[in-house]
């Protein structure tokens, strides 16, 4: 369980940076002009156009947050690994992440039909961290 938090820690910390580009390209503070690669991929497209927002909030500043509450939360089971109330919340936070990837994805594919590279390897590091979090350890047996 400790290398699989672990690397829930890394691929948060990962996705962070990775939600921090695309907050900064959204915020025109930063070019996207390497990550804009043709029609199909392009992460102007796709971080500047009209999903690019919720309710005013930039989807990528709610990456941002989605990630920091997974390295808290991985960190905290760290420390605390029979927390169960910290394991629930480390499912849910990824299984949350991993559901709107997939309607981010779903955005791309059906309503955009453009699809962000940047984009795309944050959805595979949330996967990733889904997976991580869902998979079950195998318990010891018990020594009779």
């Amino acid at each position: 369980m400790r290398g699989r938090l672990i690397a829930i820690i890394i691929l948060s910390i990962v996705g962070v940076a990775i939600s921090t580009y695309s907050f900064l390209h959204h915020q025109a503070v930063l070019p996207g002009t390497w990550c804009d690669l043709s029609a199909t991929f392009n992460c102007d497209t796709v971080n500047r156009g009209p999903f690019s927002e919720i309710a005013g909030i930039p989807v990528a500043l709610i990456g941002i947050i989605g990630y920091l509450f997974l390295v808290i939360a991985a960190a905290l089971r760290l420390k605390q690994p029979e927390d169960k109330g910290l394991r629930v919340f480390l499912i849910l936070a990824a299984t949350g992440g991993f559901l709107f990837s997939l309607y981010l994805t779903g955005v791309e594919t059906v309503v955009l039909q453009v699809w962000c590279p940047v984009c795309l390897t944050s959805q595979v590091v949330m996967l990733s961290i889904f997976i991580l979090s869902v998979w079950k350890q195998k318990q010891p047996s018990a020594i009779q």
